[in-house]
Parts: structure tokens; C-alpha cells; sequence
């Protein structure tokens, strides 16, 4: 694995800047604000650009604005040491320390994968987390629909995925990542844990991230000319899941009633397929239930 000289970004800073200045020319009272931050630096790692950032609103938002000025093509991977508008699931923030957690988003171009097949991106991105994730520690890493990570019963990470249409298929998409890695303190009411907590150890915040980062890249390769991929991923992915085949307790989003559930797979859609303690059989969306966690 090869790695370049650390390289700052000041020449494509420039032209993108020239570009936005055009573009805010043509869309007044549109305003992009790409360029927060204080520090950009850029890598190569097996032929994957990875840029680093001290500080940002968020890097997926950081990301679309490339798309939008049509200044990212290749599959790029961008980290910061802190997002002040991170975001997660249903329009959640991501609170995180400064520099001790992993925060970043990658930019997946895709070909030929239908609008119907796009939780394959949910399914892999959770695997290839999980993954890494198992190798650190003892402690059983699991994925509670449909994307987030916990280590036994205490959140670890979460992922966020945009992405564009174009026709029947996914055109790109933009992954965001968090995961609690050297952070030892957390709100009172909020039930995480970090991979410092599990192993007692600091971890390397730029190798978990190119670890994961790389990971993810290779099951997408693996599985871009897999016409059975989904299937087989998708058991993977059910094998992992969070409560599995054990009763949790939900409560309907539509009508605020708690319901006993016993997770049993997910839909091609990435709905969660479950039973109630009649043993009749449901499927949830995302906004349909939130999980009450013991």
C-alpha cells in the first residue's frame, strides 16, 4: 500500500472556487458555503483519494457540493476531526468530540444498480463497519436496522446514505459514517459506548478509517457484476442483525403503541419483516417504529 506526500489542497481549492463563484453568479441568493474549514490535506491509498479536513458543517454536505459543482467523479473518501451539523438518521444530529471519533462520508459512483436493488448500499456499508468493527473487540457488533451499530446493547456507530437518481438507477451515492472510537464520555440519557471503552487501548483514527473505507470499496467491486450478490448479501446482513429472532420492544410511529416484536429478516426494499406476539407478520419502514431500547 502505497502512501503520497501530504499535499494541500490550495490548486483544486482555487479552481473550485472559481467555479462557485461562477455558479453563485448565475443562482443569486443561493448560498454554498463548501469551503469551511480550516485545514484540507489529501492522500492516496490503492487508488482511492482521501481527504482530511479539521473542520466542517458535516462531509456529506461537503460531498454534494462537489457533486453539484460537478468537481468529483472517482470515488473519494472525506473525513474530518469535527462536523458542527453532523447528521444521522430522520434529520438527527451527530454529537462527537473534536479529533476523537471517526466522521466521514465516501463517494460511490455506481453503474447498473436499479433504484429497487439500493439497500444492497445500506446492506454493504453495515457489513463492511461490522466487519472492522468485529475484529477490534470481543464483544458481539451487530447492525440495528436498518443502519445502525451497536457493541451488545450500547450504540457504537451510524450511517447516513444520499444518494442521486438518474433514470431506473442509482447514479452515486454519498455514505456517511460515524463511530465512537476514542471518546470515553457520553450524555447521561444516550446509551454508547466507543472502541476506546471496549478495548482500553487509543485507537488509530486514520487506519480505522482507511480500514473501513477500503473494505467497503472491495465488497462494492466484489459485488458490482454478481447477479446473485443481493441474495447472498442479504443473508449476510440478516445474520447480523440486531435482536434477531428475540422479542424487543417498538412503539408505532402512527399511533404511539408499544408492540412486542421478534425481528425475523428484511425485504429486497429493506423493510424489516417481524412478528408480533401473535405471530402475525409485519413489515416496517424506517419512520414506521422506534426501537425502545432496555
Amino acid at each position: 500500500m502505497s502512501d503520497s506526500a501530504l499535499v494541500l489542497l490550495l490548486p483544486v481549492k482555487n479552481q473550485l472556487l472559481r467555479k462557485f463563484n461562477v455558479e453563485r453568479k448565475s443562482k443569486r441568493g443561493q448560498s454554498v458555503d463548501l469551503f469551511y474549514f480550516r485545514t484540507v490535506m489529501i492522500r492516496n491509498y490503492e487508488n482511492l483519494k482521501f481527504v482530511s479536513l479539521s473542520e466542517v458543517d458535516s462531509t456529506n454536505n461537503y460531498i454534494a457540493n462537489l457533486v453539484r459543482l460537478q468537481a468529483i467523479s472517482q470515488t473519494t473518501i472525506v473525513s474530518a476531526d469535527y462536523q458542527h451539523e453532523g447528521r444521522g438518521q430522520r434529520a438527527t444530529k451527530w454529537q462527537s468530540s473534536k479529533a476523537q471519533n471517526a466522521l466521514f462520508s465516501i463517494y460511490v459512483p455506481w453503474e447498473n444498480l436499479k433504484i429497487a436493488d439500493q439497500f444492497l448500499i445500506s446492506m454493504l456499508t453495515a457489513l463492511a463497519v461490522q466487519e472492522v468493527l468485529q475484529e477490534h473487540v470481543s464483544s458481539n457488533v451487530t447492525i440495528k436496522w436498518p443502519n445502525d451499530i451497536y457493541m451488545d446493547t450500547k450504540k457504537i456507530g451510524g450511517i447516513l446514505i444520499e444518494s442521486d437518481l438518474s433514470g431506473q438507477n442509482v447514479s452515486s451515492s454519498i455514505i456517511g459514517i460515524g463511530i465512537n472510537v476514542n471518546q470515553t464520555q457520553f450524555d447521561s440519557h444516550i446509551r454508547a459506548t466507543s472502541l476506546k471503552l471496549e478495548t482500553g487501548q487509543t485507537q488509530d483514527l486514520e487506519g480505522l478509517i482507511r480500514k473501513i473505507a477500503l473494505r467497503l470499496v472491495a465488497m462494492c467491486l466484489e459485488v458490482s457484476n454478481d447477479e446473485d450478490a443481493f441474495n447472498r448479501i442479504k443473508q449476510k446482513y440478516t445474520r447480523q442483525l440486531y435482536s434477531l429472532n428475540q422479542k424487543v420492544k417498538v412503539r408505532i410511529s402512527a399511533s404511539q403503541q408499544a408492540m412486542i416484536i421478534k425481528p425475523l429478516d428484511v425485504s429486497r426494499m429493506g423493510l424489516l419483516l417481524a412478528v408480533d406476539e401473535h405471530n402475525k407478520l409485519h413489515s416496517f419502514d424506517i419512520k414506521d417504529i422506534t426501537w425502545e431500547m432496555a
